[in-house]
């Protein structure tokens, strides 16, 4: 008889307090289109776990596990999974854990290949596509991006492929740098460092979740240009009031769009072609093709690390060193 399988995962403990620990796999049956999976590696976003773990406003629940995007091994499968088989890589959006237990229909098969550490990232160029998929601004029309985190940056090379000239804003000199390494060609500071741009986009994506970043985007839109919340305004970063920017929104005929990733449906359906799932198979394949740059993006973290590195997220030192954190699982 074999020994039950140990599972290790990231668990927010309570308040800023991250911890790994251990536990028995589930000893049940797998259902008919169930995959037991064995994590490869797993992506943070230095941004969007970091309201789960801080806890800016008193109003999470914990225990709570963490994580969101992963590439797994197939350990196992139901009886009627066809689309993988043992020993197969795929992606799903498990939590950071050794060992999951995923529905067939939630997976996408990694490209044969492709390194797990590139696949991941399908996850984030997704979030941003669920706002530019319904866009009405056309390529012709300049396009602006405030915050260059995982998401930013991957919101910026999507919208660069659709064929839009794009100016991605960050304070932080490195993840400039990095923009520029990913392809991007107008990587900037503030937007002033455009000089004759403001009033000219027709579309903005704020993705940094904070007011300044928001009130720069209203400020450099045209009139009736679309303004899109796709960072999580997690907290109150300054003492701006909302007057001035209700203002700008009245009189400059702004669109306000929610940037929230589940805008669109999870499949797509007969005469709705896009999907949260259209938009992983995208991002997967552009990965894939070398049109979506990745490498060199991500500091490699062992998940046991896992406290000093929410840590470190929380105190703003990961977010001037790199875009995200990978957490490999291959030595467990």
């Amino acid at each position: 008889m074999s020994a039950p399988l140990i599972n290790r995962r990231v668990l927010f403990a309570r308040k800023q307090d991250a911890r790994f620990v251990e536990e028995p796999v589930e000893e049940r049956a797998l259902r008919e289109r169930e995959i037991l999976g064995k994590t490869v590696v797993s992506l943070i976003s230095t941004g969007s776990e970091r309201g789960g773990y801080m806890d800016y406003n008193d109003n999470m629940a914990y225990p709570q596990v963490t994580g969101y995007a992963a590439v797994l091994e197939v350990v196992d499968t139901g009886s009627a999974v066809t689309r993988v088989k043992k020993g197969d890589l795929f992606y799903a959006s498990t939590p950071h854990a050794l060992y999951s237990q995923v529905s067939e229909e939630e997976i996408l098969p990694v490209p044969s290949g492709l390194a797990p550490e590139r696949a991941v990232f399908c996850r984030f160029p997704a979030v941003s596509m669920s706002s530019i998929i319904p866009m009405t601004v056309r390529p012709t029309e300049p396009v602006l991006v405030t915050g260059l985190g995982l998401v930013g940056l991957m919101c910026s090379q999507v919208l660069q492929n659709f064929g839009y000239d794009v100016y991605a804003v960050d304070p932080v000199q490195k993840r400039r740098d990095y923009a520029k390494k990913c392809g991007i060609l107008h990587p900037v500071a503030e937007i002033a460092d455009v000089p004759g741009m403001a009033g000219k986009f027709g579309a903005a994506f704020d993705c940094s979740g904070d007011e300044t970043g928001i009130y720069a985007c209203a400020d450099s839109l045209r009139q009736g240009g679309e303004l899109f919340l796709v960072g999580v305004p997690w907290r109150k970063t300054t003492s701006m009031d909302g007057h001035g920017l209700l203002l700008k929104i009245f009189y400059g005929f702004l669109h306000v769009h929610s940037g929230w990733e589940w805008n669109l449906p999870r499949k797509s359906g007969p005469f709705l072609p896009d999907s949260h799932d259209h938009s992983l198979n995208k991002s997967l394949q552009w990965i894939a093709e070398g049109k979506l740059q990745v490498d060199g993006i991500a500091l490699v973290r062992d998940p046991a690390d896992c406290g000093e590195v929410y840590r470190e997220i929380g105190d703003n030192v990961l977010q001037n060193e790199a875009s995200c954190v990978l957490f490999d699982w291959r030595s467990y």
